[in-house]
């Protein structure tokens, strides 16, 4: 995976993913009224569709909670996305799931073997045996380490040994089970922790856009190692038509492409 992730950087000379985040009050000003289902594929897929064809994105991060608030609609139009972009780019199924040995099993067939996600965010709280699961060859765990979050300071900054901080105890794990990291662009620890791994951990890196995360000291932060990491713009993208004319598509392309000239003064 992480070879994946650096040739479709590289070929489209962005690291941007767009999270797939569907709210049906927003999506519905935009389509006829048809059932939910088929809003949020429609809305999506030409979003989508416009992004890849223009080289926009290098990855695509379906959030399951969104989809799963509608119930069966919304898991319909999940596995249609999935199934639409699989092996078209690389597809991150933003679960966050975390549990006991044989639950975590099952959870990484339903995420890899069912919904064909080629990575997926994970909880690395109740440890290895939560977390080897997802640790096959060809795919890629995230683990959630410094969170975007006002509340990540509850836990994440917690002092354990010595000096050091929670997160960077699992950013020592993620590096000795070789897992990716998700690191919220709303914190400067980036830079710290993008210093101790050297891009021998990709970062899946949420916050910027709505958030306020600054994108130019995230760049900055990972410069030596871009193409192996990704930014994740969601909402900011998906509902770009709130703030500029034209179609959902064009307007999140318009979005994406203010992101990309950014992001393409360090390839």
């Amino acid at each position: 995976m992480r070879e994946t992730l650096i040739k479709v950087a590289e070929e489209n000379k962005t690291i941007l993913c767009f999270g797939v985040d569907p709210d049906l009050l927003r999506i519905m000003v935009t389509v006829p009224a048809f059932p939910p289902q088929i809003a949020i594929e429609h809305f999506f897929e030409n979003i989508i569709d416009k992004l890849i064809d223009e080289n926009a994105v290098a990855a695509i991060k379906p959030n399951y909670a969104y989809f799963a608030q509608y119930g069966f609609d919304g898991l319909n139009a999940l596995q249609t996305i999935m199934q639409t972009y699989r092996n078209k780019i690389p597809i991150i199924l933003d679960v966050k799931r975390g549990d006991i040995g044989k639950t975590s099993e099952a959870y990484a067939k339903e995420a890899y073997d069912f919904w064909g996600a080629d990575a997926v965010t994970i909880s690395p709280y109740m440890g290895f045996d939560s977390v080897s699961p997802f640790l096959r060859d060809g795919k890629l765990a995230y683990m959630l380490c410094k969170t975007s979050n006002k509340g990540s300071e509850d836990f994440q900054e917690l002092r354990c040994e010595g000096k050091a901080v929670l997160y960077e105890k699992v950013m020592e794990k993620a590096l000795e089970w070789k897992c990716g990291a998700v690191i919220g662009a709303t914190s400067d620890a980036i830079r710290k922790l993008a210093r101790k791994t050297e891009g021998r951990v990709p970062f899946l890196i949420p916050g910027i856009g709505t958030q306020g995360g600054d994108l130019e000291m995230v760049l900055d932060a990972i410069k030596g190692s871009l193409p192996v990491h990704r930014i994740n713009a969601s909402s900011s993208i998906a509902y770009a038509f709130e703030k500029y004319n034209g179609t959902p598509a064009d307007a999140a392309l318009k979005e994406a492409e203010g992101l990309n000239k950014k992001i393409r003064k360090y390839f």
